[in-house]
């Protein structure tokens, strides 16, 4: 007789703690507002479709894609269209789209020039985790980067990945690490990553339980007649009882 045994992957859940006001100051200081001369909507849908670029849907505004990965939102704001970016996203591709964008319309669409200044705003904050185990923890953050300063005092862990300090407190053991972040990059900057130092975890506590399993079996005498890895990264084991 065979049974099935599925390792069912951890999910990494994390929500924002910055309050609704703060939250809303924190991304108008991380917004570039580029104010155009846009007639109406129709003006811009037209205009901007005209040239070649996507304008979609996204409630009451439009979002363009420069390329693969920069794209940026168009906004009405006192009666007047604006361009929304981040203040930290690649000025010279910014600068060369509106200029091609004005070329091929044939006339000025902005009201002023965007510079090549680059601001980098202060970016912190504070995400709940569910990372319970230390070792696995300090292990995938130091398989991801962090740097050498990483230390730990009772149950915090400090350390220093992908240009933000990240410190990780656990009131006590058991409990998920709560973390506070912070920086000078943009914030899509840290969700990156905690997606993959997400993807690393899962991966760590996956594999300890693959392994767990496997002992358990080699020590009741039974054997694995296949393994199989799932669309979702889990892995089925067949094994004869």
């Amino acid at each position: 007789m065979s049974i099935c045994l599925l390792a069912i992957p951890i999910a990494l859940a994390m929500r924002a703690a910055m309050g609704e006001k703060n939250f809303n100051e924190w991304v108008e200081s991380n917004t570039m507002r580029l104010a155009t001369n846009f007639k109406d909507e129709q003006d811009l849908l037209q205009t901007v479709k005209g040239a070649g670029h996507d304008a979609e849907p996204w409630g009451e505004m439009y979002k363009t894609h420069i390329d693969k990965e920069l794209w940026f939102f168009w906004e009405k704001h006192e009666g007047k269209w604006q361009a929304n970016f981040s203040k930290s996203d690649d000025m010279e591709k910014i600068k060369i789209f509106f200029r091609d964008l004005q070329r091929k319309a044939n006339r000025q669409i902005l009201y002023v020039e965007p510079q090549a200044t680059k601001i980098a705003p202060k970016v912190e904050g504070t995400l709940t985790t569910i990372y319970t185990d230390k070792e696995l923890l300090e292990e995938t953050l130091l398989k991801f980067g962090a740097q050498k300063k990483l230390y730990r005092k009772d149950r915090t862990l400090i350390c220093e990945l992908s240009g933000f300090t990240l410190e990780f407190r656990q009131k006590e053991p058991g409990v998920p690490y709560e973390l506070s972040f912070t920086g000078q990059k943009d914030a899509r900057a840290v969700y990156d990553a905690m997606r993959q130092l997400d993807e690393g975890y899962r991966s760590a506590v996956q594999e300890r339980t693959y392994m767990n399993v496997r002992k358990k079996l080699e020590e009741k005498k039974m054997t694995v007649e296949s393994e199989e890895i799932m669309e979702d990264n889990s892995i089925v084991l067949t094994v004869n009882i």
